[in-house]
């Protein structure tokens, strides 16, 4: 069972999987406990695809296979947009636990029934009838909108559904379609082999029983004219599937020696388009928070505040994203589940507070820990950017701005180079984004 493992993480998703396969690139005994998930398709941007490929997610990515075109038909116009890769889930996650597998990292196909700390410290997670399934050091939850809530939320958008059908018809080349209509929008996909999915997302007051959803399901389609063509020549297969697309950021986080990633942590409206790959980008940012942890339990503080930020924050810019294109149609902004989506979140709650150059301490991730550093943050860029090149960008100014009260010049980017022990080549670049974005005047003296 494996008493030194050092991560269980629970659901073997795109951030679970990609999670598991970081750590194990560094030397963590991993173990994986997954249960199957009900069939589903999925749309997954070119970017999940890059960040699958940088966490060695070799499998996955062949099965995601190419980028189909998209279009939308939104505010009365029909318009071509990029690509997307057409995902058949059970494919794809199969896909995902062979990665896992090929990186040393054990893979128990399981439904968790209960979790238990030990009185020393360290997890055991057992299946539905109370056998122990496997204990370890951290325990990371990636099982998406299926973990149990913290009981705590932070913030929440208008309650959404998903509501789904598969259809069958003539066999026609891979495409994807989104289009709205009076009370929710639709997002369409065609497989070559015929098959054919139709999801409604509205609001969630809106959706019956579930023996009533399939006939809800069609009723709302046919006011959607781009998804009538896009059905016309199939046949539905089965019944429709409802599940949770509402916008949630949880509360606590992190702990001494547990996580939430993905999905588990916070989710975003469909309509943003950043679920999955905010998922994946969570795995490469919690290597750095359980590799702190594990190193110096002090450091707790410092990855909680690293770990929170850095969820609201990209929940906050997922939020934005899919309020703008909510906003984006105009033909029923007084209908409730346009007007709700449209006003959230309220303007004046979000707006940033305004940003001057300067500097700020805050937690980041270097060499696979989360310290507290000194970034330089502007207007354009108030996260704060820590590095150009590898460069340090605080430290460079100072000596910059040391050189050129002793000199009364430009600074010698050489010189400069050779005292912050990096090539000039990339010390030059950094030079150049500190003058470019004003933190230096052209004879090199800080400007903010």
């Amino acid at each position: 069972m494996g008493a030194n493992t050092d991560a269980m993480i629970l659901g073997a998703g795109p951030a679970g999987v990609a999670l598991a396969r970081l750590l194990a690139a560094r030397g963590w005994s991993v173990a994986v406990i997954a249960a199957r998930r009900a069939d589903a398709w999925e749309g997954l941007s070119p970017r999940v695809v890059v960040g699958l490929q940088r966490a060695g997610c070799a499998a996955a990515v062949g099965a995601a296979g190419d980028a189909a075109p998209r279009r939308a038909g939104w505010n009365g116009r029909i318009s071509a947009l990029n690509h997307e890769h057409l995902v058949d889930r059970a494919r794809f996650d199969d896909a995902l636990r062979e990665d896992a597998r090929a990186a040393g990292v054990r893979v128990i196909e399981a439904t968790v029934g209960a979790l238990r700390r030990g009185d020393r410290g360290g997890w055991t997670a057992f299946d539905a009838h109370g056998a122990p399934l496997a204990t370890a050091r951290f325990l990371v939850e990636a099982r998406g909108r299926r973990a149990p809530a913290t009981g705590l939320t932070e913030a929440c958008g208008p309650r959404t559904v998903a509501v789904a059908r598969v259809f069958r018809g003539p066999p026609v080349p891979a495409a994807s379609a989104a289009a709205s209509f009076a009370d929710g929008w639709a997002w369409m996909a065609a497989a070559p082999d015929g098959r054919r999915l139709a999801q409604i997302v509205v609001d969630a007051a809106s959706v019956p029983t579930r023996n009533r959803l399939s006939a809800f399901h069609a009723t709302q389609l046919v006011r959607a004219p781009e998804a009538v063509d896009w059905l016309a020549d199939a046949t539905a297969e089965g019944e429709a599937s409802a599940r949770d697309a509402t916008a949630v950021l949880r509360g606590g986080l992190v702990g001494a020696d547990w996580l939430r990633v993905g999905d588990a942590a916070f989710t975003s409206d469909p309509l943003s388009g950043h679920g999955v790959h905010s998922a994946i980008g969570s795995a490469f940012a919690a290597v750095a928070a359980l590799t702190s942890l594990r190193e110096d339990p002090d450091a707790l503080p410092l990855v909680r505040r690293f770990v929170e930020e850095r969820s609201a924050e990209l929940f906050d810019h997922a939020a934005a994203v899919g309020r703008a294109f909510y906003r984006m149609e105009e033909r029923w902004s007084d209908r409730p589940f346009w007007a709700a989506r449209a006003a959230w979140p309220d303007d004046a709650a979000d707006a940033p507070a305004p940003v001057a150059h300067g500097r700020r301490r805050q937690p980041v991730v270097v060499d696979d820990r989360v310290v507290e550093r000194e970034v330089l943050v502007t207007p354009r860029l108030p996260r704060g950017v820590l590095t150009i090149e590898g460069v340090e960008l605080a430290p460079l100014l100072r000596l910059a701005a040391d050189q050129t009260a002793e000199d009364q010049t430009t600074p010698d980017w050489t010189t400069l180079a050779r005292r912050v022990g990096h090539p000039p080549a990339p010390v030059g670049a950094a030079l150049l984004w500190l003058r470019q974005n004003g933190f230096l005047s052209g004879g090199g003296l800080p400007t903010g």
